[in-house]
């Protein structure tokens, strides 16, 4: 028994150690690459994206997107979940939105996840677990009857954890800090996505439009405003003030626009230049938030 204990423990070193060899062959290709690289790396970050994704190790959010670490500022739990009283996650949303002044907020699940599939069962997985899958239990709860009309198991997996994307959307839109950064004049673009473990793609989940209308009222909050403000940041043009529930539906629209217009020229426009599509999408867009 010693003897195995011992050639386990042996081999898990191995194993260990395998992941300190990939450190030095990382920073040997780097340095390949770019002699300055970590020397710049050290130097600050700036983040375009805070990315909200689930902890499991199949789901790397650089490595999937292709990006390069300070490129994306991430949040990592057991199914993505954005918990209103959770103080880890509100930390990061705010130093994202009001330090590094993100623009883009990505909730992202993927298929096959535990976490989804064990709140989907009753067998207790043990103390904490079972109060952080309560929260996926409310998720599968309020769309049971969708989740279920699957007959495969895997495709009712995959729908809870679309439904839970899609919740934990909602949860940012309720929160203050989110709130609060809309009314400022501070863009945030909250994104839902569900990357496919089985195929390695990212699907970008449609939200945007019924999310504004099931946001209920009672979320909705008032910030005073700072005793000296800019006209920009909560008059319009003609210098009447924006309620917060009017800025977050003029950015919510704006988003809205922004994604539908560079699909659209994407396929269709092919052969013109990035300036005459940023252009008509600049036109559409002001059209559009002046009615």
């Amino acid at each position: 028994m010693q003897t195995q204990i011992v050639h386990e423990s042996i081999e898990e070193y191995k194993l260990y150690n395998k992941v300190l060899e990939g450190n030095k062959s990382y920073v040997k290709k780097k340095l390949a690459q770019d002699e300055d690289y970590f020397r710049k790396l050290a130097k600050g970050q700036n983040p375009k994206y805070l990315l909200i994704g689930c902890s499991d190790s199949r789901a790397p959010p650089n490595e999937i997107t292709e990006t390069d670490p300070g490129e994306i500022f991430i949040h990592r739990n057991i199914a993505n979940i954005v918990i209103p009283t959770d103080l880890n996650i509100n930390c990061v949303i705010q130093y994202a939105i009001e330090h590094l002044k993100v623009h883009n907020i990505i909730v992202m699940g993927h298929t096959c996840c535990g976490g989804i599939k064990a709140a989907m069962k009753q067998d207790s997985v043990g103390g904490l677990l079972d109060l952080w899958l309560n929260q996926i239990k409310l998720v599968y709860e309020k769309h049971q009857e969708l989740i279920n009309s699957f007959a495969e198991e895997d495709d009712q997996i995959n729908c809870l954890c679309c439904m839970n994307v899609r919740e934990q959307v909602l949860n940012i839109w309720r929160n203050p800090i989110v709130q609060k950064s809309w009314q400022e004049g501070h863009p945030v673009m909250v994104h839902g996505w569900l990357f496919r473990v089985e195929t390695g793609f990212i699907e970008e989940l449609s939200l945007e439009d019924s999310i504004p209308e099931e946001m209920s009222k009672i979320f909705k909050i008032k910030f005073k405003p700072p005793k000296v403000q800019s006209p920009s940041q909560h008059e319009d043009e003609e210098g009447n003030a924006i309620s917060p529930m009017r800025a977050r539906r003029r950015f919510q629209r704006m988003q809205s626009r922004i994604e539908t217009g560079i699909r659209h020229f994407t396929i269709h426009m092919q052969n013109v230049d990035e300036e005459e599509i940023e252009h008509k999408l600049v036109e559409n867009i002001e059209q559009d938030l002046s009615v």
